[in-house]
C-alpha cells in the first residue's frame, strides 16, 4: 500500500500542525493512533498510540536547521560589518519504546542543544569569537515519522514510508539565543 505524506506548515513557533499517515484512531492492526502531533518545543512530537500489545514503536524525527553565526566582540557587539556565516545542518535521531499495557504514551525530542559549539564558522579575529546568534527552521523543517519495529526498547532504529503508522510536520520557526548589545547581533540576520 502507498503511503502520502500530508505536509504543512505552521505559521509561527506555537502554531503547529500535524497529520497521520491513516488519521487519528484508525492505524493497521488494530493499532490505535491517539495522538501524534506537533509538540510545544520545535524539536519535539506528542506520542499516544495503543494497541500495541508487545510490539515496540520506532519514533524517529529529523530536522533540517539554519545556524546564523557571528564574530562578537568583548564588548558583547556585533557591528554591521562583523564576519557572519548561516550554515545549514541536519539533526535526526530515532528510539524504539517499548509500550507499557499495549501503550506508548511519550514526548520525543531530537535532542537539539543550540549552543555556540555548534558554530564552526566564520573565523573570527583576535579578541572575537564565534558564537551563535540564532537558528531557524524553515518551512517543513521539521519531520516526525512512527512505525513498529523489532528494535530493542532504547535502541535506535529508523521508519520506512512503507512502515509509518504516523508522520507529523513542525516549523517552520525561529530562535533569537545571542541578541548582543543592544540587539545589534540579532539585526545580522534579519
Amino acid at each position: 500500500m502507498s503511503l502520502k505524506r500530508a505536509k504543512r506548515a505552521a505559521v509561527a513557533a506555537a502554531t503547529v500542525l500535524a497529520f497521520t499517515a491513516f488519521g487519528l484512531g484508525d492505524a493497521r492492526a488494530g493499532f490505535v493512533v491517539k495522538q501524534f502531533s506537533c509538540s510545544t518545543t520545535p524539536f519535539g512530537v506528542n506520542v499516544d498510540i495503543s494497541g500495541l500489545g508487545n510490539t515496540n514503536v520506532c519514533i524517529e524525527g529529523s530536522a533540517n536547521v539554519n545556524l546564523n553565526c557571528a564574530c562578537v566582540g568583548g564588548g558583547d557587539n556585533c557591528p554591521t560589518d562583523t564576519k557572519k556565516q548561516t550554515t545549514p545542518t541536519t539533526i535526526s535521531s530515532g528510539l524504539s519504546v517499548e509500550p507499557k499495557n499495549g501503550r506508548v504514551t511519550t514526548t520525543f525530542s531530537l535532542g537539539f542543544n543550540p549552543t555556540d559549539s555548534l558554530c564552526t564558522a566564520p573565523q573570527c579575529g583576535s579578541g572575537q569569537t564565534t558564537t551563535l546568534i540564532s537558528w531557524s527552521i524553515p518551512t517543513g523543517g521539521t519531520d516526525f515519522d512512527m512505525c513498529t519495529t523489532t528494535a530493542a526498547a532504547g535502541q535506535p532504529c529508523t521508519c520506512t514510508e512503507t512502515s509509518e503508522l504516523a508522520d507529523a510536520t513542525c516549523g517552520p520557526t525561529s530562535d533569537i539565543v545571542h541578541a548582543g548589545k543592544h540587539g545589534s547581533c540579532a539585526a545580522l540576520f534579519p
